[in-house]
């Protein structure tokens, strides 16, 4: 059984996986063509771009919860293991590090409710679940994140040598990059959450890419000094480090130079 699926073929992390994998669409699921055949592994990528829109508890549970579900059932039987994502954002109420033996404490948003129920029915049921395994990812970004999203405007105006107005962006989060959630989501044999085990200042991140490319800055980004965010987070991040600032530096212009030639 080597065959592996990714379910979700646009979704950001999708650009990561090896290209010998299969990808199909989440749209229109043909689960008579995938229950014809064993697969080692199928990795469930959709919705995991969802964040940031105004929607209501409806609008998330219906992707989120209910048709991520109906995947599940429609396929497990049929692989060894089903990776799903969730998010890391369910203890974004603590403060220091996380691990996945801990209770999910967050402040509310849709979004981050939704990956709640969805997780807590998948591991309070078990007997059913037993070859799911739970992924709840740090923030991770690239050039492939779309529209809507901060790292977005940012990619975009390092690539295109643009300007861009962003909000306020000095605070600091666990950051990883999309590779490394790719590479332990392959690797994975119980559910992890995935961070780089460090607090990074977004905003010298920011300028660090810049100043990888000889850039300045100041020059690029018009950044508004009121902060304003949609979702109450402490300084939280994983317990667990699977990663490190330069790894996250080298990897992230890697991306940026190799977008830019495509």
């Amino acid at each position: 059984m080597n065959n592996n699926l990714v379910i979700g073929k646009t979704a950001q992390l999708a650009k990561y996986f090896p290209k010998d994998y299969e990808f199909i669409s989440s749209r229109d699921i043909d689960f008579k063509s995938i229950c014809e055949k064993q697969y080692h592994r199928v990795f469930l990528l959709f919705a995991e771009q969802r964040t940031f829109l105004n929607e209501d508890n409806d609008f998330y549970i219906k992707t989120n919860v209910n048709y991520t579900l109906d995947v599940i059932d429609k396929i497990k039987n049929n692989t060894e293991k089903v990776v799903v994502y969730s998010t890391s954002e369910l203890w974004n109420d603590y403060s220091g590090e996380v691990s996945v033996d801990m209770d999910y404490k967050y402040n509310y948003t849709p979004y981050i409710r939704s990956k709640d129920i969805l997780s807590t029915h998948i591991n309070s049921n078990r007997n059913i679940y037993n070859n799911v395994i739970i992924i709840y990812p740090f923030n991770f970004n690239s050039p492939y994140r779309t529209d809507g999203f901060l790292f977005k405007k940012i990619f975009d105006s390092i690539i295109n040598k643009t300007k861009v107005s962003v909000g306020f962006i000095n605070f600091y989060r666990d950051l990883i990059h999309p590779s490394i959630i790719v590479r332990e989501s392959i690797n994975a044999e119980s559910d992890k959450i995935i961070g780089s085990g460090e607090l990074i200042n977004v905003e010298d991140f920011v300028i660090d890419l810049y100043k990888n490319l000889g850039l300045n800055a100041d020059n690029f980004i018009d950044i508004k000094e009121i902060p304003f965010l949609s979702n109450t987070r402490k300084c939280y991040f994983s317990k667990e480090k699977y990663s490190n600032y330069n790894e996250l530096i080298n990897l992230t212009m890697k991306d940026i130079n190799e977008y830019t030639v495509s």
